[in-house]
């Protein structure tokens, strides 16, 4: 069992302090400002994608927006918590048990996302650009990839080379971190008790690997893939990213390349605007 299979179950209680609308209501705040409006979704709805997207707190978010929503995750349990939120809230979401370094879609997507620095755990460069490629396969031209990802200042001060713990009712995490600056490459050595009958505890002990990625990197994987930087932004805030911030936003698109995908585009803009 992996980490993030043992984690399920608690999951949401250890993202308690993360808000799922206001991540939801940024992300669509980009989409408005970068994107378009009439999707290839269900009656004209777009068509997002929600790539490493857990138990679907935000997923859920983009489905009761009246967003088309795919949620993909390489967790088994973690889709199952997702399924069983999506029925209780009674949100329409299609869930697909995948790797999101090797998409394998029927279809083209109007948006990508990545969110809570789920491309962080992509921690091969060359894995990183694979799938900025394929999305030449299944994202729609003038479609965008929405993303986080953690600061250097997030690794190398927030976390650094402390100890961690969080203590509840039915589980405990302990969390031994450390950032080694030379190879970018944060790991969190986890030791995790979990109970469901309050008497038996199950354990689990895992390193997260995750790396950090300078704006440079990824602006060179845009460019030589072929996507366009259009926006970047700093800790859920419609501005620019300072030394201060967390994590950063990133909105890359894919740009219409030929005169029939720009004319598709066209027509779905004024479609939109009706």
């Amino acid at each position: 069992m992996s980490a993030y299979d043992f984690l399920a179950g608690y999951y949401d209680v250890f993202q308690q302090d993360l808000e799922p609308a206001a991540w939801a209501d940024f992300v669509l705040w980009i989409v408005e400002k970068f994107g378009q409006f009439e999707g290839d979704g269900e009656g004209g709805k777009p068509l997002l994608c929600d790539l490493g997207c857990g138990t679907g707190l935000v997923t859920c978010e983009f489905a009761a927006r009246g967003y088309d929503t795919v949620g993909i995750d390489n967790s088994p349990s973690m889709l199952d918590r997702a399924r069983e939120r999506a029925e209780k809230e009674k949100k329409k979401v299609l869930w697909l048990l995948q790797d999101m370094t090797a998409l394998d879609l029927f279809g083209t997507m109007d948006i990508f996302v990545s969110l809570l620095d789920t491309v962080n755990h992509i921690t091969d460069p060359r894995a990183l650009e694979a799938l900025l490629k394929s999305f030449y396969c299944f994202l729609n031209p003038g479609g965008l990839f929405i993303f986080d990802v953690a600061t250097e200042k997030h690794f190398r001060e927030t976390l650094g080379k402390e100890f961690f713990y969080s203590i509840e009712e039915d589980f405990a995490v302990l969390w031994e971190n450390d950032f080694d600056e030379r190879s970018k490459i944060n790991t969190a050595s986890l030791t995790m008790f979990g109970t469901e009958d309050g008497k038996t505890y199950s354990r689990c002990d895992e390193d997260i690997v995750e790396r950090y990625y300078a704006d440079k990197e990824i602006r060179d994987m845009a460019e030589r893939t072929g996507l366009e930087v259009v926006g970047v932004f700093g800790d859920l805030k419609k501005r620019k990213p300072n030394e201060k911030d967390e994590r950063v936003f990133y909105c890359l698109r894919r740009p219409v390349g030929s005169a029939s995908e720009s004319q598709l585009l066209a027509k779905k803009r004024s479609k939109a605007n009706g």
